[in-house]
């Protein structure tokens, strides 16, 4: 079991690598030595998923066949398209589904309003629960949970440059607890305004965020605060069917 975590260790690392990486700074991020890592990179190698080139690695295709595996047995991605399709229809807005895994929430699902964002978010691209959109399931999660997430903003900085104030966050995450939805205008991206709401698992754990959004310039608070009565509409149609459950 030990091998299989250090292969995962090592896929990680390429993973959230925005660049091929060097098998010193991989071991660096692993933690590992390089004879382990070099193991593990020929069993990964051997099956597609990583590959070796200009004495860097970086992530083969295989991965897009596994990514591929979950958009089409994912129920819940594949439940929440055409609810997200009339939810743009309707506001005229960009939606995304971000499903939580752990601390991060992943890009599943995004249809694209008009106008469209200036960058598109691709899909299987990851952010933290502190920034954004993935505040709406920050919020719904347990106290020692919230406190792990203020936890991990420290040092951290907004698009625009500020310093994320843990105490401010706290504050945050308690009212959109509240309110049920996050509002949040050039945090992740300065160009994009954004709100969202959290999606329910059975138990009602947080198990995504379901948001619209749209160019800063273009998208007011008012416009985002218009459209939070159709994304609850929406977030519901997908807590009903639960399909993740």
């Amino acid at each position: 079991m030990r091998s299989v975590e250090r292969a995962l260790d090592v896929l990680e690392a390429l993973e959230r690598s925005d660049v091929p990486l060097r098998l010193v700074d991989l071991c660096r991020q692993v933690d590992l030595h390089p004879a382990t890592v070099l193991r593990s990179l020929a069993v990964l190698q051997r099956r597609g998923l990583v590959v070796a080139e200009n004495q860097t690695y970086r992530l083969g295709v295989a991965v897009l066949r596994m990514a591929h595996g979950f958009l089409v047995n994912d129920q819940l991605s594949r439940h929440a398209r055409p609810i997200m399709q009339r939810l743009t229809s309707v506001t005229g807005l960009t939606s995304s589904l971000y499903v939580r895994s752990g601390f991060e929430r992943v890009l599943a699902v995004r249809v694209d309003g008009s106008p469209q964002l200036h960058y598109q978010v691709p899909i299987g691209r990851w952010f933290p629960l502190f920034i954004g959109s993935g505040k709406a399931i920050a919020a719904h999660l347990t106290e020692d949970e919230r406190e792990a997430v203020v936890a991990m903003s420290e040092g951290s900085t907004t698009a625009s440059g500020d310093a994320v104030d843990p105490d401010l966050l706290r504050r945050e995450l308690a009212t959109i607890a509240a309110e049920g939805h996050s509002l949040t205008i050039g945090e992740r991206d300065i160009a994009v305004a954004a709100v969202a709401v959290a999606v329910t698992g059975p138990t009602g754990e947080a198990v995504a965020a379901l948001s619209v959004s749209g160019p800063s310039e273009h998208t007011s608070k008012d416009r985002l605060h218009q459209a939070v009565p159709e994304l609850r509409r929406a977030a519901s149609a997908l807590n009903e069917r639960r399909p993740y459950s």
